[in-house]
């Protein structure tokens, strides 16, 4: 009589455990393509900004505007090396595994979202005080 119940029992948990499994991998997914998504955006005004530096007189400040381009490249290309190396094809995995690799990949790309914020807002604050042609 308990074998007859713990059987099912145990595939019922397996079941839900799956579920609840799949649904954790979803989420976390879902938290990595909505930075994504929000960096994208921001790669916009990251052009932008390259086009304002282009239009600060040359004879204001070079090294800054140079700094400043340097800056904005290197927040772009970490976002474009992160897109290139991430894999959301997750076949074969093990849910730890997958787990393992999305938390890595969330860490990341909000490293280079901080790295962007920081640069755009330290780059709004120079652009605000030096003249525009």
């Amino acid at each position: 009589m308990t074998k007859k119940l713990f059987i099912p029992l145990l595939a019922c948990v397996a079941l839900f455990g799956c579920n609840d499994g799949k649904k954790q991998e979803q989420t976390l997914l879902n938290d990595v393509i909505k930075t994504h998504d929000k960096l994208m955006v921001d790669d916009g005004a990251i052009m932008k900004n390259k086009m304002l530096l282009k239009a600060i007189p040359a004879t204001d400040a070079k090294d800054s505007v140079a700094f400043y381009t340097k800056s904005l490249d290197d927040a772009d290309n970490a976002m474009m090396n992160w897109m290139n190396k991430f894999n959301p094809d997750f076949t074969g995995k093990t849910h730890e595994q997958i787990i393992d690799y999305l938390t890595t990949q969330k860490a990341e790309i909000l490293k280079i979202d901080s790295q962007i914020n920081i640069t755009l807002a330290k780059l709004n604050n120079y652009i605000s005080k030096n003249k525009v042609k």
